[in-house]
């Protein structure tokens, strides 16, 4: 006998946009959502699939700094804070690089790499991301009498 799970129905969740905190952003404002849900509903199963636009892909799209800076005026946001926000999150930055020169790249570098095994990319190039670092394969050959 096989056991199966059903779902009839979805409950979707809309979040309001808010102004951020996280300086991973590469300019401007960063932007975020609320944790108070707007709006909820609840629709069919079948009728939310049917109407539903293709699924994402696994990454989000970027969102420009135009872009998030027009959501965060639309939300309610001035431009005096937005403002304070970008200069924040400049200074964060300012303060992780200080202290990423301070450690010393290659007592940094080897830390992240034996803790992890992956080097960020931005530490290598100035970008963000990580780079995978593959340990080179060594092989040890036994001979016998």
């Amino acid at each position: 006998m096989s056991k199966q799970v059903v779902f009839s129905n979805v409950e979707i969740r809309e979040y309001p946009y808010v102004l951020g905190d996280n300086p991973a952003c590469s300019s401007g404002a960063p932007l975020s959502i609320d944790w108070k849900p707007q709006d909820m509903y609840t629709r069919d199963i079948e009728m939310f699939e049917y109407t539903r636009k293709d699924s994402r892909k696994r990454k989000a799209p970027k969102v420009s700094v135009q872009r998030r800076a027009h959501i965060l005026l639309s939300s309610g946001y001035s431009i005096d804070q937005i403002g304070a926000a970008v200069l924040k999150v400049d200074e964060i930055k300012k303060m992780r690089a200080d202290s990423l020169k301070s450690t010393g790249l290659g007592d940094r570098t080897k830390m992240l790499l034996e803790s992890t095994g992956r080097i960020p990319k931005d530490i290598l190039t100035g970008m963000a991301g990580l780079l995978v670092v593959k340990p080179t394969k060594s092989t040890i050959t036994a001979r016998s009498a």
